[in-house]
C-alpha cells in the first residue's frame, strides 16, 4: 500500500504516513510523533547553508501543540540559515528498533528578545534536564537567546501496525 492520508485506509505494516492533519493522536503514527513532540529532549534540526549543503543540529525544544520552539546562540551556523531559507527539517530519534519515525517540514521564524528561562514550558522540561549536561542554567539562558519557532507544513511518519 502507498502513502495514505490520516483518517484514510489503515496503514499497512511500516507504511509512510503521509500527514494531512497534523499529529492525529487516534493513530499509531500520530500517536509516536505527539508523544516525541512532548516528551523527547532533543531532536535534529535541519537547515540549508548558503552553498545548498544541508547542517543538521541537535537541538532542544518545546511543542505548544501548534508550532515547536528552539532556543539557539544567535551567531549559530542554523540562524544564519535561516535568515536566508526559512524551510527546515526537524526529526526525532527513531524508536528503539526503527520502526517509528517522523520527520516534520516546517517554515521557522526568529523572534528576538525572549530567554528560554520566561516560558514556563521550556523552563519546566529543561530545569532538571541542563545541569546534568554539565550546562548552567543562568549562562545558557544568556547564551542560547535566539528563538526559532517552527510551524509544521508537513509531517511524514513511518510506523508499523
Amino acid at each position: 500500500m502507498g502513502p495514505v492520508p490520516i483518517g484514510g485506509p489503515a496503514a499497512s505494516f511500516r507504511s509512510l504516513v503521509l500527514m494531512t492533519t497534523l499529529f492525529d493522536p487516534d493513530t499509531r503514527a500520530g500517536a509516536f510523533a505527539l508523544h516525541a513532540l512532548e516528551e523527547d529532549l532533543v531532536a535534529w534540526l535541519t537547515t540549508v547553508a548558503a552553498d545548498g549543503t544541508p547542517q543538521s543540529s541537535v537541538v532542544s525544544f518545546i511543542w505548544d501543540g501548534e508550532a515547536i520552539g528552539v532556543f539557539s546562540s544567535p551567531t549559530a551556523p542554523k540562524v544564519r540559515n535561516i535568515r536566508a531559507n526559512p524551510r527546515v527539517g526537524f526529526h526525532f530519534n527513531t524508536d528503539e528498533m526503527g520502526y517509528q519515525w517522523a520527520v516534520i517540514d516546517g517554515t521557522a521564524e526568529l523572534i528576538d528578545g525572549l530567554r528560554w528561562n520566561a516560558l514556563p514550558a521550556f523552563d519546566r522540561k529543561y530545569r532538571s534536564v541542563f545541569p546534568n549536561w554539565g550546562m548552567d542554567i543562568d549562562e545558557t539562558a544568556d547564551a542560547f537567546r535566539q528563538f526559532i519557532r517552527i510551524t509544521p507544513t508537513a509531517v511524514r511518519l513511518w510506523t508499523e501496525d
